[in-house]
């Protein structure tokens, strides 16, 4: 019996051990979210202050930075807000990038 009891107190430790959180991996990117449209999103690299409030149409030809387009959910996001971001499967190599996000995080400003 007591050898019973040590197996499933051992086989618990186990179980447990295989719900560990494992560590999350680096980001794919970072940036600002550029616009919104239709279950996507459009993150730069980097954007300059007066280009906020047009389109992509408006600024691709001499934009030099990375874009890519992140397929997500958008409601919690909104024009301008600085995020990280971590994509899932591939990516489209074209300009802007394409892929599905596994994850986006909003990066709060230090205030």
């Amino acid at each position: 019996m007591r050898y019973i009891k040590i197996l499933m107190i051992a086989g618990m430790a186990i179980a447990l051990m295989g719900c560990e959180a494992k560590p999350t991996s680096e980001p794919s990117g970072q940036g600002y979210v550029f616009e919104i449209s239709e279950g996507r999103v459009l993150i730069l690299d980097h954007v300059k202050e007066d280009d906020f409030g047009k389109s992509w149409i408006d600024i691709f030809e001499d934009y030099t930075g990375n874009a890519i387009w992140l397929t997500t959910s958008t409601w919690k996001y909104k024009v301008g807000q600085k995020v990280r971001y971590w994509v899932e499967g591939g990516v489209d190599e074209s300009f802007p990038s394409q892929g599905n996000a596994r994850k986006i995080e909003i990066i709060k400003d230090k205030a």
